[in-house]
């Protein structure tokens, strides 16, 4: 009986070194991989703040622009009001122009060079 006794003590023994050994490889298996996502983690959490960096510099970018664009669309409209004023007094002067120039054919055979583009 001592000798299965023995025996089964020796396989209970090597049993608990196994499970022991086990367990600790599993903890040390675990431990490096809980390091290694912490890692990545960190990281991760650095590339994120950069990113978020970049978008309010992004951010800003486009409302300086979209204030540039409605400056320049303000400059826009008042010129084309500019133009638009400019070449309806030219077309004034054009008509009183062709109205000299008709006058003047009417009243002498020679027209000045002005005229005759009119």
């Amino acid at each position: 009986m001592t000798y299965v006794g023995r025996r089964l003590n020796l396989v209970l023994v090597v049993a608990l070194v196994v499970l022991a050994v086990g367990t600790v490889g599993a903890t040390v298996l675990f431990q490096s991989s809980v390091s290694e996502v912490q890692a990545q983690n960190e990281q991760l959490r650095a590339q994120n703040e950069q990113l978020r960096e970049n978008l309010r510099t992004a951010r800003a970018r486009i409302d300086s622009l979209e204030a540039r664009v409605s400056s320049l669309e303000e400059e826009l409209a008042a010129t084309n009001e500019t133009l638009s004023e400019v070449r309806s007094e030219r077309d004034g002067y054009r008509e009183d122009l062709a109205a000299v120039c008709e006058q003047v054919r009417r009243e002498n055979d020679s027209v000045p060079e002005e005229c005759d583009d009119v």
